[in-house]
């Protein structure tokens, strides 16, 4: 697939894409920012040399500042009544449906039906990444609020700027104006934190600052404003080294069987695991890993960090490749 995208600037750094997200003049999460995102999320499963993919957004101090709320006004105007949330979720299963006919999902935004297609494209879009091989990192770099809050949730682990000069924050404020989180947010939350904390940041609309986000667990680290960037990259450089398949495993096993109850996780993680035993890489790094311990053990010392070092940050084995 060729790409072009106009909401995305892209660069690879070894096996690292890093995507700023530049829908300016406000940095608004929009259909159109949602739909290249699809777009280089096809190309990306054809993509070996790619790991670890970090989203950040080009605009100073904002990453995406929230779903335009005009696009979502303009998609429902057309509707003259208002929807039980039984039929909307009808009609979100059925366009869900019919979007694997070709031109269908094109010609149903010409329809009343053009919010609930956008809808679904978003949550289309997070599932991906979460179905992934790849590492998604949210470098967030100012506001997030709203939308941009659920597509950093649902990135795998989230890095926040911090600093003293430009307010920087996100949460989920939809509640302010009579909406509800719509993108995935109050799942997300709910399995992240807690439902109690879940409710009380849905129901109040609070935006948290950097160092409330870290201590909820809602973001995984700090950094400062200018080096946030860069300690995104050395994340995903580490990250984007580890086996393709044991990611795409992990990540099923805690993403889709984490909601489930007890037997069926574990049900899960099982066969997670001995489909990641009998890849060919996981097979060649056993076999290395053995070694490894044979030469610790002829040497009579304990294990040590420092024999974990260089498997941690992905230099002893090459995972990379299937």
């Amino acid at each position: 697939m060729t790409l072009a995208p106009r909401h995305l600037r892209i660069e690879q750094r070894g096996r690292v894409l890093q995507v700023l997200l530049d829908n300016p003049p406000a940095n608004f999460l929009t259909t159109a920012v949602m739909q290249e995102l699809a777009d280089l999320l096809e190309d990306l499963e054809q993509r070996q040399d790619i790991g670890a993919v970090i989203l950040s957004g080009a605009a100073d101090g904002v990453f995406l500042t929230h779903f335009d709320v005009d696009e979502i006004e303009r998609a429902v105007a057309p509707i003259t009544f208002s929807m039980p949330a039984w039929l909307t979720r009808l009609l979100l299963e059925s366009e869900s449906l019919l979007r694997h006919l070709p031109g269908a999902r094109k010609l149903l935004r010409r329809t009343l039906l053009a919010g609930v297609a956008d809808m679904n494209l978003f949550h289309e879009v997070t599932a991906h990444m979460r179905r992934m091989d790849k590492v998604f990192i949210a470098a967030i770099n100012g506001l997030a609020l709203g939308g941009g809050c659920e597509l950093a949730l649902a990135c795998d682990l989230r890095l926040m700027a911090e600093d003293d000069q430009v307010e920087r924050f996100l949460g989920q404020p939809e509640v302010l104006i009579g909406l509800i989180p719509g993108g995935g947010g109050t799942q997300m939350l709910a399995r992240s934190l807690g439902v109690a904390r879940a409710l009380e940041l849905c129901l109040e609309g609070q935006l948290l600052e950097p160092r409330q986000a870290l201590a909820l667990g809602l973001v995984n680290g700090l950094a400062p404003a200018e080096e946030l960037l860069e300690a995104a990259d050395a994340l995903a450089q580490r990250l984007s080294r580890r086996s393709p398949q044991a990611v795409r495993l992990i990540k099923r096993s805690i993403y889709q069987a984490a909601s489930r109850d007890w037997t069926e996780g574990m049900a899960s993680e099982k066969a997670g695991f001995l489909s990641a035993a009998s890849q060919g890489n996981t097979r060649r790094a056993m076999r290395e890993y053995i070694e490894r311990v044979r030469t610790i053990t002829r040497e009579e010392h304990p294990f040590r960090r420092a024999d974990f070092d260089d498997l941690t940050e992905g230099n002893a084995i090459d995972m990379a490749y299937r």
